[in-house]
């Protein structure tokens, strides 16, 4: 059941069901009589090419939600929507371009580079160095060298006359380069209290002990320019970001007509991982898997899709939230609905669809629910303890 209006009366006291000898009996025989499911084909697969990324309030999009994925580390979270600004960037400095921010670089697409190298970080780092320049009093000047038989810890820039070495080496390589944070503009220096090494476009900085961790020059130019980067509602469409969004859905399982081998073991496993839940809404069955073993299976009820809000969404999700009970409350289509003490409540996305304990009907087997998966109310206490946030759980054709 698909929450559409919220919740109302979360965290009652947990309550226990029994499920009737005759509803065991019955779905033992429905289940053995199903069709084994055709697998939905993945030629028509596609990864969103935009996620909504919910902690940070922002959109992510195409090459820059490329990059991110690939250089979180670097970029952080964003912090503004994309925006069309005068970069500066020596290629076409008085073009404007599509500029993001980010909490420790901006990023630019640049359409007139080859593929692989359209987005630059704009120089936030030299930027920084300038004003530090002024701020301490000092020239930074000093040059930096590799000793004989360094080469695989120590590199030297001819164009600064600086070197980069050691962790900061490794960090700059997997982390774009040039591209995203350019050549040393110093040697690694002690300032404010960490030791700190300027870019052309980001700043690095570490602690003995600790991990590299970019200066958020992103946050500090965005406050100075006075950038809106006020949170954004989630755009009609637009996913919340999940890695889950990018895994490609697994090819087709053949399976003969006549063997029982779908509904004893099911389609398996799907996103990996210790532990899974696998929904499919053509078998209207469930099954639990524990580093690929059969950990239980059961009949379920599925949204009944007389409308798009009423269809339990295929894809690839984790476990979010969980409730030992809630009262459900909403209308959709018109339709208002009521139901009290939801047992065994695991939401899996941000649309208020959840597998659930439930009490009121016992037609599994048959597409029941508003969008939830519904459950019989031992197996749904079972996954309830079984499962932790985090789990996945895999809806399929």
């Amino acid at each position: 059941m698909a929450l559409s209006a919220g919740i109302h009366g979360i965290g009652r006291s947990r309550r226990r069901y029994v499920t009737a000898l005759s509803w065991l009996i019955a779905s033992v025989v429905a289940l053995a009589s199903l069709p084994a499911p055709t697998a939905a084909q993945t030629s028509d697969w596609a990864a969103p090419p935009t996620v909504y990324i919910l902690e940070a309030g922002h959109t992510s999009d195409r090459l820059f939600l490329d990059t991110w994925r690939t250089h979180r580390d670097l970029l952080g979270n964003p912090i503004t929507e994309e925006l069309e600004v005068k970069t500066g960037l020596p290629n076409a400095p008085e073009l404007k371009q599509t500029v993001q921010y980010y909490e420790h670089v901006a990023i630019a697409y640049l359409a007139e580079q080859p593929p692989g190298e359209q987005v630059w970080a704009l120089p936030l780092g030299k930027e920084a160095f300038d004003r530090d320049k002024v701020r301490e009093r000092r020239d930074f000047v000093t040059k930096g060298t590799c000793e004989a038989g360094t080469a695989d810890t120590c590199v030297l820039f001819p164009e600064t006359g600086h070197s980069l070495r050691g962790d900061a080496k490794e960090f700059w390589e997997v982390n774009g380069g040039e591209r995203l944070i350019g050549q040393p503009l110093t040697e690694a220096l002690p300032l404010d209290g960490f030791i700190v090494q300027y870019f052309d476009r980001a700043v690095l900085r570490w602690k003995t002990g600790r991990e590299i961790s970019p200066r958020p020059l992103g946050k500090e130019t965005a406050e100075r320019l006075k950038l809106n980067t006020k949170r954004v509602p989630q755009p009609d469409g637009v996913p919340i970001y999940s890695e889950v969004l990018f895994i490609p859905p697994p090819a087709p399982i053949e399976v003969a007509v006549e063997s029982n081998y779908w509904l004893d073991f099911g389609p398996g496993p799907q996103q990996g991982g210790s532990k899974e839940v696998v929904v499919s809404i053509s078998a209207q069955s469930l099954w639990a898997y524990e580093d690929g073993q059969l950990a239980t299976m059961s009949l379920i009820s599925s949204g009944t899709g007389n409308v798009p809000e009423t269809a339990t969404p295929l894809g690839y999700y984790t476990v979010l939230t969980k409730f030992d009970v809630q009262t459900m409350e909403g209308t959709i289509s018109d339709e208002y609905y009521l139901v009290e003490d939801v047992p065994y409540v695991m939401y899996f996305d941000n649309l208020g669809n959840a597998l659930h304990g439930t009490y009121w009907h016992s037609n599994f087997g048959t597409p029941m629910s508003h969008g939830c998966v519904n459950l019989p109310v031992d197996i749904a206490a079972f996954l309830f303890d079984w499962a932790p946030v985090g789990t996945a759980v895999s809806v399929i054709a």
